[in-house]
C-alpha cells in the first residue's frame, strides 16, 4: 500500500528541513502557498490566472475590475487562512473547535459571517450524500473532536480523516470545502508530512474518494489518494537545492 511508502519517508523530510536555512526553507513554503492558493482557487472554477494569483498576493489591495471581487477576496482570505494554519502547525498546536471557527471566518471574511455553524438544513444538488440536519452539527462536531484525539487515529488517515469527516458534517453554509483542504494540511503537517495542493483534473478522482467515505465508510480510499499526492510533493521537496 501507499501509504506505509510514505510514512518510511517522513524521516527524509525532517532530515531535509535541517539542511535547510531558515530563508531557503521559508522560501519554498511560500513558492507552495502561492501555488495552492492559485490551485485552489481554479478548483472551484475562479476566473483568475496564476499571474493574477500571483499579483494579488504581491499587494492584497490590487482590484481587478474584470473579475469577480468575491473571488479576489477569497484568494486573499485563503492566503491568510494557510499561513494562520503554518504558525498554529509549527507550535504543535491541535486544532479544536475554537481555531475552526476562526480560520472558518478568516476564509469568508468580507464575503459572509463566519465561524458559525448553519442554522438550517442543506441539499447539496447531485451529491449522494445528504448532509445532517442542522440540528445534530453541535453533537456530530463534539464527537469529532473527540475522535480527532483518539491515539489510535494518526498518520496520513487521521489527516483523511480531518477533511473527510467535515465535508461529511458540513458545519458551515459556506466554504466547507476550502476549510476541509486547510484542516487536511493542518494535520499533515501536524503528523510531519508536507502540505499537499488537490488541483482541479483530479476533482473526480477527489469526489469519488469522498463518496467512499460518506456513504460507504471507508477511509482507505481518501487515505490512498492523498497518500499519492504526499510522495510526489515529498519527492519534489527533497529534489529542490
Amino acid at each position: 500500500m501507499k501509504i506505509q511508502e510514505v510514512e518510511a519517508l517522513k524521516q527524509a523530510v525532517i532530515d531535509k528541513k535541517k539542511s535547510l536555512s531558515e530563508k531557503e526553507y521559508l522560501k519554498l513554503c511560500e513558492e507552495f502557498d502561492v501555488r495552492y492558493i492559485y490551485e485552489s482557487t481554479t478548483f472551484e472554477n475562479g476566473d483568475f490566472s496564476f499571474e493574477d494569483v500571483v499579483f494579488l498576493l504581491e499587494d492584497h489591495s490590487r482590484q481587478f475590475p474584470d473579475k469577480s471581487e468575491h473571488v479576489r477576496k477569497a484568494i486573499v482570505n485563503n492566503y491568510h487562512a494557510i499561513k494562520t494554519v503554518h504558525k498554529l502547525a509549527k507550535k504543535s498546536t491541535q486544532f479544536d473547535e475554537t481555531i475552526v471557527k476562526d480560520l472558518h471566518q478568516v476564509l469568508v471574511d468580507g464575503i459572509i459571517t463566519g465561524g458559525l455553524y448553519r442554522t438550517r438544513d442543506l441539499f447539496i444538488l447531485g451529491a449522494k450524500h445528504v448532509p445532517p440536519t442542522y440540528l445534530k452539527i453541535y453533537n456530530k462536531m463534539d464527537r469529532y473532536f473527540a475522535d480527532l484525539n483518539n491515539p489510535e487515529l494518526k498518520g496520513l488517515e487521521k489527516a483523511a480523516f480531518a477533511l473527510l469527516q467535515i465535508l461529511k458534517i458540513y458545519p458551515f453554509m459556506d466554504a466547507n470545502g476550502r476549510l476541509a483542504r486547510l484542516l487536511l494540511n493542518y494535520q499533515l503537517e501536524l503528523e510531519g508530512f508536507l502540505p499537499i495542493s488537490i488541483t482541479k483534473d483530479l476533482r473526480n478522482d477527489y469526489y469519488k474518494n469522498i463518496d467512499e467515505y460518506k456513504i460507504n465508510k471507508k477511509i482507505e480510499p481518501f487515505t490512498e489518494f492523498i497518500a499519492k499526492l504526499e510522495e510526489k510533493r515529498i519527492k519534489e521537496f527533497l529534489e529542490r537545492d
